[in-house]
Parts: structure tokens; C-alpha cells; sequence
């Protein structure tokens, strides 16, 4: 049996925020005017200051620059002392998320000065920036000649604040896109609406998304020429699902995508143009709704406010803990704040707390198909939602899938690259078109073959960066005969040189018979699809010859949750819906996927349209 634990990967993380979801990779960081970067500058300060040391007071007075890695890259922070007491604390470049770094940028150092040392609490939801920001102010600090360890003893003294009762119409719980939509939805009807969430900042796993949203027969795609009809977007979505979702169900979502689309722009939402989804530059008609910003936030922040201006009243740092339930009907939820106890009553409680991709057992539960995986999804997404949804009587729906990424955790950072190498099975087989949609392939790996890995083979003729330092790595492997790559990968010699040999074959007549792939892709940009022809049949008869595990246990989104209507409703074992209660997003998407991930952006549609319908009836059943 496959171990089943949770691997972390900073390389992971990073690489997949950047490609899969958009959230930007590391920026290159500002340099100064002498031409250095921040963090060059903060170590020239740090040797400086290495033979200072205070005199009377605790610190040498002065500014001090360090830099440690956060999320998105270098976080650069200056620290300002006096003799006696820490002056300011200041963040001055990064490169993190937008939305979800804000509140550890703007808390740790305010109380850093506050508590004048160094025993700060990480901001829920921006522990990598938190801990960033407070390695960096650590580091400053030395360099004044503190005693750095007697300053982390130092914290904030906390007030214990008495337990809460809340009254509201309808409460949201989470505040991702799906949570954000919902309750503008509900105080849009008319209805005084709480949103808690878990985070110290909103926006779940929708601000990190690559900011695309899946519809079709929009005017947007009307004014690019694009014909399409949410009827074809039906045809493909129950496709996908392989019979195995609520057609009706996603053909209501469809019909309401043009809508949805508006829906978003009348409340702040900019969209650029409607392009293909980036790793499926072959799409065809082109459905992905991108945000201006190309990005997340390009959803979330013009969200946040139209929430602010509804009238939504958000408390963070609030997760909810359990529903309160009075004969068979839902009337609330319990929550926990600062160590109080939250209790907030309400004739209508939307669930919208995202997946459980960070919750091992349920994954094993309900996923599995998938063994050691990982993710970077921070750290929610821990099936809150639908715990307490079953606790309450709700049936579950979940076909087995999830969203995972193919790409080498190892020093090549090699996402699957679409096409370009020869993809084999740890048994030496080929097992799809390689330039397929890669949510497709890892789909055909994990349900068709029993795999979570497989190789991308490539000969010396095209040299992949760092793959030297995989092969040192052991997350590559080099042979001058592919019989002694195949003895390197533990596969069968025979299986694997019959396997190349055939692709060779295809190659060489330029018509793959085994799976259609092209001889050649366009790869294509937010500004062209047509940006860049790369041949995609490429022999492989050069030595030495390469292989690079490329694994698929990468968890961004998971399927599955309580069966609801197409109200939101939620919907009990027994077949009835259950009083007071909705589900909206990821939480509740059980009926919607099974296997594979139709195509980016269709998270973000069932999100935003489940969620305005599920806000509409909420806030219509508690004002009845």
C-alpha cells in the first residue's frame, strides 16, 4: 500500500502558485541606485554591523536592512533602533500575494514595536510571510547587536475577552470567491449578512487562482468573434464527468455564466480578453474569462468591496466549529475568536469554506485514488465545511477526483511541458497524447494505469535546464543506452526501448497512430495564440539519454461535499433538504466533477454562479 502522508515542497509550492494558478512567480527584486538588489544591500549591512555591539543600551543605534525568503521570494525589511527600544519595523519590498500576505506586512511589525521584541504570533492564512518578516527583523536586530533569543521570549500580552452573541439574517461561512458571493448575493436581497472566516485575510484558494473564470456565449466572446453557446460548455463539462455529474445541474450553471460575467463586472471586476486556458493552448472555442490582472485578486478584491459596500459585515480570524442545530433545522454556527466562544444565530448558514485538500483523512476518504500528495494551499482547506455538513445529516457526494499538477519537484522545477518529450509509465509504457490537457493525462495515470508519476524521456538534442543537477539530485536519471536508463528507473529494458522505438517511428513518419498527437503545438500567450510553433515530435536516438520523474501528486482543489439543489440547498441522506442550510463552491461540488478537471476557470464559474444563487435563496428564506 502507497504511503499516505502529505509532502511540502517550497518548490512545489512556488512553481505551482506561479504556472497553475497565476499568482505571480518571484519578482525580480528593486534594485538601488548603485545597481544592487535590496537583499545584496542587506548583507553588505549585515557584515558591517557584525562587530558592533551596544554600548549602554540594548541596541547600536541605527537602520538595519535584512531579507529573508518568503512565499514569492525575498522579503526585505528595515529595522530602525534607538539605544534603548525598537523604533519602527518596516516591510519594504517583497514579492507575496497581494490579499493574502497584507495582514501579516501590516501586523507583525506593528507588534514587533508594540511588544518590543520578537514573540509574535504568525498571522493565520501568512505563516510563510509572517515567519519571513520576523526572521528578517531577527536578523536586523542582530546586527544592532541585540540579544536576539531574549527578544523572542518578549511578546504581546493578550486580553481575554469575554464570550460573543451575534444575531444576523444569513451567515457565510468562508470568504473565498464562493463565500464572497453569497454574501454580497444575500445582502443584495435585502438580508443583514456575517461572514467569518477562518484566515486573518479573505479569499481562499481563489486568490491564488490564475484569475479565469470558464463561460460560454458571453459578450466578451461576442465582441472577439468567438462563437460558442453554454450548451457546448454542457456538452463538454458532462463529458469530462463521464456521466458521472448532474447534467442539469451544470447546464443551469451555464446558462447563467453570460450572466455570472456580468454579474462580477457590475461589481468591480475588470476581465482582459477571453483566452484559452494556459496549459491547454489547443482549446478550441477559447472560454477563460481572464481578469485584468491576470491573477486572483482580479476576483477578490473587487469582491471585498463590494461586500463592504453591501453592508457584509466580516469578522477574521473567526473559524467556525459547529452548527447549531434545533429539531432537524440549522438556526446558526458556533465560532472561536481569540479564545471565546463566537455565537452567531441566523435563519440561513451558507457553507463556503473550500475543499480538504490539507485534511489527510478525508482525502484518503474521499480521494483514494491519490497516496502521498501535497500541497501549497496554506493552511485551510481542511473539510470544515462538509464535516459539518455531514455531522448534520447531509449526504455526501464525491466521485474520487481532484485537481492535481504534473511538474519535477526536483532542481529542473520541469513543469510538464505539453507535448515536447516523450511521456512513459513507471512500467516504460506511453499512456496519452502528451500535449493533451495535462488535467486529462493525470487522470489517465491515476484512474487508467495506478500511477501518481511518470517520466519524461528526452535525448541530448534538447537540453533541459538544471537537469544536470537533477540527475545529481536523483529526480532525473542519465544513460549512454536506454537499457541502462531503464535498469536506472527499475523498469523492464525491452518494455522501454520497444516504447521508444515505436515513438521513434512516429516521429520519423510524422503521424502519431497510438494517441493523434501533433507533430507540432502552437503555444500561445494571454496576447497571441498563435505566439510560438514548437515541434512536439521530437525522436529520441542521441545519447546520452534522460529521464525526468515528473510527479502528479501536486492537490490544488478536490472534489467532493454535500449533495445540494441548485439553490444551494443542502440536501440530507434521507433525500430532504435540510432547514437553514446551504453549500456553495468548493465545499459542495461533489455533483459537478468526478475524475478530471474539465478545464481551468470552472472552479472559479461553479464558485462565483453557486454562490449567488445559493446568497439569493438564503437571504429570500430568512426574510420570509
Amino acid at each position: 500500500m502507497r504511503n499516505k502522508k502529505r509532502w511540502y515542497c517550497a518548490m512545489l509550492a512556488a512553481a505551482m502558485c506561479a504556472s497553475l494558478t497565476g499568482c505571480g512567480g518571484s519578482a525580480a527584486p528593486e534594485t538601488t541606485a548603485a545597481g544592487t538588489t535590496a537583499a545584496e544591500t542587506a548583507a553588505e549591512t549585515s557584515t558591517q554591523a557584525e562587530t558592533q555591539a551596544p554600548k549602554d543600551g540594548a541596541f547600536v543605534p541605527g537602520t538595519y536592512m535584512a531579507a529573508a525568503k518568503g512565499m514569492g521570494g525575498d522579503v526585505n525589511v528595515e529595522v530602525v533602533v534607538t539605544e534603548d527600544a525598537i523604533q519602527s519595523v518596516t516591510v519594504k519590498e517583497h514579492s507575496e500575494t497581494a490579499g493574502i500576505s497584507d495582514p501579516a506586512i501590516e501586523k507583525i511589525p506593528a507588534a514587533i514595536v508594540e511588544a518590543q521584541g520578537l514573540g509574535i504570533d504568525a498571522v493565520s492564512g501568512a505563516t510563510i510571510t509572517s515567519n519571513a518578516i520576523l526572521t528578517a527583523a531577527a536578523d536586523a536586530l542582530g546586527q544592532a547587536g541585540a540579544d536576539v533569543e531574549a527578544l523572542k521570549a518578549v511578546s504581546l500580552a493578550k486580553e481575554a475577552k469575554e464570550d460573543e452573541k451575534l444575531e444576523t439574517d444569513v451567515v457565510v461561512v468562508g470568504g473565498g470567491l464562493a463565500g464572497l458571493s453569497a454574501a454580497v448575493s444575500a445582502a443584495d436581497n435585502s438580508a443583514k449578512v456575517i461572514l467569518v472566516e477562518k484566515m486573518a485575510s479573505l479569499g481562499g484558494a481563489s486568490i491564488t487562482c490564475g484569475g479565469e473564470l470558464l463561460a460560454a456565449g458571453t459578450d466578451m466572446q461576442k465582441e472577439q468573434g468567438i462563437e460558442d453557446s453554454p450548451e457546448a460548455l454542457v456538452e463538454y463539462w458532462i463529458e469530462k464527468g463521464e456521466g458521472h455529474v448532474d447534467g442539469e445541474m451544470l447546464k443551469t450553471i451555464a446558462a447563467a455564466g453570460p450572466e455570472t460575467v456580468q454579474w462580477l463586472q457590475e461589481r468591480g471586476v475588470e476581465f482582459g480578453k477571453v483566452t484559452f486556458s494556459y496549459n491547454d493552448p489547443r482549446q478550441n472555442p477559447l472560454r477563460n474569462h481572464k481578469t485584468l490582472d491576470m491573477g486572483g485578486t482580479g476576483f477578490i478584491l473587487p469582491m471585498i468591496e463590494a461586500a463592504e459596500k453591501a453592508g457584509v459585515e466580516v469578522r477574521l480570524e473567526t473559524p467556525a466549529t459547529e452548527l447549531i442545530i434545533e429539531d432537524g433545522a440549522v438556526k446558526g454556527v458556533i465560532c472561536e475568536n481569540e479564545g471565546r466562544k463566537v455565537e452567531i444565530l441566523a435563519k440561513s448558514v451558507i457553507l463556503a469554506t473550500g475543499g480538504f485538500a490539507n485534511d489527510q483523512k478525508l482525502v484518503e476518504e474521499y480521494c483514494p485514488a491519490f497516496g502521498t500528495y501535497g500541497t501549497f494551499l496554506g493552511e485551510a482547506h481542511q473539510g470544515d465545511g462538509l464535516v459539518m455538513a455531514r455531522d448534520a445529516g447531509a449526504e455526501i457526494v464525491a466521485g474520487g477526483g481532484a485537481i492535481v499538477n504534473p511538474m519535477d519537484v526536483g532542481p529542473t522545477g520541469l513543469q510538464d511541458p505539453g507535448g515536447v518529450f516523450l511521456n512513459v509509465t513507471p512500467a516504460g509504457k506511453r499512456f496519452a497524447d502528451e500535449s493533451a490537457y495535462w488535467f486529462n493525462r493525470s487522470k489517465i495515470l491515476y484512474f487508467d494505469e495506478g500511477y501518481s508519476y511518470y517520466y519524461s524521456i528526452m535525448d541530448s538534442q534538447y537540453p533541459l535546464e538544471g537537469l544536470e543537477d537533477a540527475v545529481e539530485a536523483g529526480t532525473a536519471f542519465k544513460a549512454d543506452t536506454v537499457e541502462d536508463l531503464a535498469k536506472q528507473l527499475e523498469m523492464d529494458g525491452s518494455t522501454l526501448k520497444a516504447t521508444i522505438d515505436s515513438y521513434n517511428a512516429i516521429c520519423e513518419s510524422g503521424n502519431d497512430t497510438e494517441f493523434g498527437k501533433p507533430a507540432r503545438g502552437d503555444k500561445g500567450s494571454m496576447e497571441s495564440t498563435l505566439e510560438k510553433d514548437v515541434s512536439l515530435l521530437n525522436a529520441i536516438n542521441t545519447a546520452p539519454f534522460y529521464a525526468v520523474k515528473i510527479g502528479t501528486s501536486g492537490l490544488t482543489g478536490t472534489f467532493g461535499g454535500p449533495k445540494v439543489t441548485m439553490n444551494g440547498e443542502v440536501v440530507s441522506v434521507d433525500g430532504q433538504t435540510i432547514p437553514g442550510l446551504y453549500a456553495a463552491g468548493e465545499v459542495a461540488n461533489g455533483q459537478l466533477l468526478y475524475h478530471a478537471y474539465p478545464c481551468s476557470g470552472t472552479s472559479i464559474q461553479f464558485c462565483a454562479t453557486m454562490g449567488r444563487f445559493a446568497g439569493k435563496a438564503a437571504a429570500e428564506a430568512a426574510l420570509k
